[in-house]
Parts: C-alpha cells; sequence; structure tokens
C-alpha cells in the first residue's frame, strides 16, 4: 500500500510536471515541449479529432504501447508528410513520451526506498496523460489563432 505522503509527493510532481511540459523557458530547452509539439502540430493537416482521439486513448489505455502506437500508426499512413509525418513531428512526439517522460517518472522514484513494483509505470502513464492533456488544449489554442490569421489574410 502506497503511503499517503508519497501519494501526496507523487500528485505535486505530477502538477509540477505538468506546467514544465506546457510552459516553456528560454533557459531549459526541456520546459514547454507540450507547447512547442503544439504548436507544430497546428501548423500541419492534424485535425482536432486526431488530437482527441490521441487524448481519448491516453485516459483509456492502462498502455503507454497503445498511445505510441496510435501516433507511429498515423505517421505510418501519412505518406505525403502532411500531418503527423511532416517534419517528423509524430516520431519525436512519440519519442519524449517515451523516454524523456519515462527518465522524469524514474527520478521521481529514484531517491524512493518503498514503492510498488509498478509504480514507475504507472507514473509513466500519468505523466504521458498530463503531457497529452496540455497538448491538446495549446494545439487548440495555436489552431484557433492559426484560423484567425487565415481570416485576416483573406
Amino acid at each position: 500500500m502506497v503511503s499517503p505522503k508519497l501519494e501526496l509527493q507523487r500528485r505535486r510532481f505530477v502538477a509540477q510536471k505538468g506546467d514544465e511540459y506546457a510552459i516553456p523557458d528560454p533557459k531549459d530547452d526541456r520546459r514547454g515541449l507540450a507547447n512547442e509539439f503544439a504548436r507544430e502540430l497546428a501548423t500541419t493537416k492534424v485535425d482536432k479529432a486526431n488530437i482527441h482521439g490521441l487524448e481519448t486513448l491516453a485516459w483509456s489505455t492502462e498502455s503507454i504501447a497503445d498511445i505510441l502506437d496510435y501516433i507511429r500508426v498515423r505517421v505510418g499512413r501519412d505518406s505525403n508528410e502532411r500531418s503527423w509525418a511532416k517534419g517528423g513531428v509524430g516520431v519525436r512526439l512519440a519519442k519524449v513520451l517515451e523516454r524523456d517522460i519515462r527518465k522524469d517518472a524514474e527520478t521521481f522514484y529514484k531517491d524512493k526506498t518503498e514503492y510498488p513494483s509498478d509504480a514507475v509505470r504507472q507514473l509513466h502513464l500519468e505523466l504521458c496523460r498530463e503531457f497529452i492533456s496540455h497538448l491538446r488544449s495549446l494545439y487548440e489554442f495555436y489552431k484557433a489563432q492559426r484560423g484567425k490569421d487565415d481570416e485576416e489574410e483573406s
């Protein structure tokens, strides 16, 4: 059983990381990654349904591999390189979710002595969900901004 203190620390960690994923900082290139991906995806032909599908999947699955497969399948189907494959955005997003966010989860448990055997994987999944939630919100913001820009140019 997880202690209430450890659970509180974990929840604070997830909230802190969520802020780091969403809010850029020029001094730290790892901050604001969800923001960067959202901005880049908003310039592609990826539609809102794909981003919402990604978020829905993230919240409904217990497998990080399902999330990565969702992205990789869409990259593979984008032979014209106009959406998920444009500029390698999908491949880079999958790498961040798979590697960088896993490192964040491992960092949290590095100095902890007792925790469930599945704790790192569970935290990794929760951090992926947090990242994707920010990605979706920011994507919609940038997509709406692009819509206004397109209207002004007309």
